[in-house]
């Protein structure tokens, strides 16, 4: 049997295999969605739902309720905006009902099965085989939590989505003889769309951009991206930040939740996990961050002098705190990010998600090992921009606060090295594909 369905991979052009994962991770997503997928009035949409929410029952723009209960709502910029205007158009085209949140879970589908996509172009590019491609998409495909994440409202897919096509933009930045226009200009779009979706993608998108531009050695070509880039992020970017300039009289590209995001992850309650923070329900960490939100005055200001005790709390934090705390925080948020948020049992204590947790993680060690033994036929710009998206993306979770679901964002390179790594795996158990099983190909002139 395993001869057999070796045999058939192996014929299997590049296209027969991205075809194979496509419909395995259309399969799970679908299953999920039968499952876990859930259109009633009272499901959770998440902040980024709340905040359209809220626009459509009071006929304005992007707000939120008051934390007292009271009833009343105050103008909001407290999340990045896409998926919130994506859900007030939903709303206002068919109400705030079920349809509306079946059509977004469609949109959620898409981008999950999308990303499967990206991730084997992402294998491809680097110069890996078209076999190490297809297991490291199919391990994408059937992955629980990105099959579950799917039958819910979160932005995962969309986050990801963006970022590995960011990526994409900038290895073929990097690779071709010649600067396309529409290569830097669809590159800053994305970055303008990434931003828009999540905080730290305001700087990891331009900076990954200008990786694959710096790539090229070349000033003339670097000028190109940068202009060209930078005013196709602008303009995504304009309208939203001169609408908060309006509203709160204050230059807000992303949104307006620094001051929670730092003290979320730099406070007396937390090991450096936000879940520390907020869970559990009048727990300590819930119960400081009641009475500062209760503290603040309502009216039209709520939300920014809200964020602004919020920074004081975390100043006034750092200004007392030691260093060997502050080092102990930071160290631990790498681990919640690389390894697992122990402390959210409700996502990882059980062992649909340490079991797959364990598997990819031996896969990508493997992995690893093979790709440093064949480094030299590595595509070095992809290499590049995979690290620098590593890195940019640990330094912005050690910066504020680690949840479980952050994770997810890295995840998609390490399935990357996975797929190397169960082709070697495979190639050990006799199973050689391509006749000498090696993960990577020979780089072409």
């Amino acid at each position: 049997m395993a001869a057999a369905i070796a045999d058939f991979l192996d014929r299997r052009t590049p296209g027969g295999l991205l075809a194979l994962a496509l419909l395995l991770a259309l399969a799970a997503r679908l299953a999920a969605l039968a499952l876990f997928g859930d259109i009633s009035p009272g499901v959770q949409i998440w902040e980024y739902g709340e905040q359209a929410q809220c626009a459509y029952r009071n006929g304005s723009d992007l707000c939120l309720r008051y934390p007292d209960e009271s009833g009343g709502a105050y103008p909001s910029a407290y999340m990045p905006p896409l998926l919130s205007y994506l859900w007030l158009v939903l709303f206002h085209l068919f109400g705030d009902g079920s349809t509306a949140r079946a059509l977004f879970l469609a949109v959620n589908l898409a981008l999950g099965v999308a990303n499967v996509w990206l991730v084997f172009r992402l294998a491809l590019a680097l110069r890996l085989s078209r076999w190490a491609a297809f297991l490291a998409a199919g391990l994408m495909a059937v992955y629980p939590t990105f099959v579950f994440v799917t039958a819910t409202y979160h932005h995962t897919n969309l986050a990801v989505f963006l970022l590995l096509a960011i990526v994409l933009v900038a290895a073929r930045i990097a690779r071709r003889e010649r600067v396309a226009w529409r290569d830097a200009a669809l590159g800053g779009a994305l970055c303008g769309l990434a931003a828009l979706n999540r905080s730290e993608m305001l700087i990891a998108g331009p900076a990954l951009l200008g990786l694959g531009a710096l790539w090229r050695r070349s000033l003339a070509d670097v000028f190109r991206v940068g202009m060209v880039g930078a005013l196709a992020m602008a303009v995504i970017l304009a309208p939203w930040v001169v609408r908060n300039y309006l509203l709160f009289e204050r230059v807000i590209p992303v949104a307006q939740s620094t001051g929670y995001n730092l003290w979320k992850g730099f406070n007396p309650y937390t090991n450096g996990s936000g879940n520390m923070t907020e869970e559990p329900p009048d727990g300590p960490g819930d119960a400081a961050r009641d009475r500062i939100a209760l503290s603040v005055p309502t009216g039209p200001r709520f939300e920014t002098d809200l964020q602004d005790a919020y920074m004081a709390e975390f100043e006034a934090y750092m200004a007392e705190v030691p260093p060997g705390r502050l080092l102990e925080l930071s160290l631990n948020k790498v681990l919640l990010l690389w390894g697992f948020d122990w402390t959210d049992r409700d996502v990882t204590g059980g062992i649909a998600y340490r079991l797959p947790w364990v598997v990819a993680n031996l896969l990508a060690l493997v992995g690893l090992v093979v790709l440093w033994r064949e480094r030299r036929k590595l595509d070095g710009a992809v290499v590049a921009l995979g690290l620098a998206a590593l890195f940019l993306l640990t330094l912005a979770y050690v910066a504020t606060a680690v949840h479980a679901r952050y994770r997810m964002h890295i995840e998609p390179f390490l399935f990357v090295l996975a797929g190397a790594g169960a082709q070697a795996l495979l190639a050990w158990l006799g199973v050689r594909f391509g006749g000498s099983g090696g993960a990577v190909r020979q780089p072409t002139s």
